[in-house]
């Protein structure tokens, strides 16, 4: 993990092993212990996922002397999904993602409000998750729609 400081604001940047998986495939369905009726649960696979990726996370923010939390406000977060395997949907890994560091990166997963620049890339030897988070400016966002009207 790298935390960079750039024009007053943090940016971390984490690369954990591993494919992402998917939170909505393969949902499995169990009779509630809580209330009555039926939980959907997330697929074994993503649960899986979700310990190991959370626990990778938790020992690199251990090294920093410097981590004061997740983030409380606003973040712009920037994924690079290397996978292995058939091209999973960008938006379930973004969800995933969102779901999976919420409490740990960031408060609340409704906290992020970009993911721009986040992609898909094949690499069957070397899986992995690239991961950026930064504060969501108001200047960045200035900066989007000063493109915007270039481009009008």
């Amino acid at each position: 993990m790298d935390m960079i400081i750039l024009n007053g604001g943090i940016k971390m940047y984490y690369e954990i092993p591993g494919t992402v998986r998917i939170k909505k495939n393969s949902r499995r369905i169990f009779k509630s212990k809580k209330h009555k009726g039926f939980e959907n649960l997330p697929s074994k696979a993503y649960m899986e996922w979700e310990d190991m990726a959370r626990d990778y996370v938790s020992a690199l923010i251990l090294t920093r002397t410097d981590y004061k939390g997740p983030f409380k406000g606003p973040v712009h977060v920037r994924v690079v999904a290397y996978y292995k395997g058939p091209q999973p949907d960008l938006s379930g890994i973004l969800e995933s993602v969102g779901d999976a560091f919420e409490g740990q990166l960031w408060v609340n997963d409704k906290n992020i409000r970009s993911w721009d620049g986040s992609r898909l890339i094949h690499d069957k030897g070397n899986p992995r998750l690239c991961l950026w988070v930064e504060p969501f400016t108001a200047l960045s966002y200035k900066q989007d729609l000063e493109i915007v009207e270039d481009f009008k």
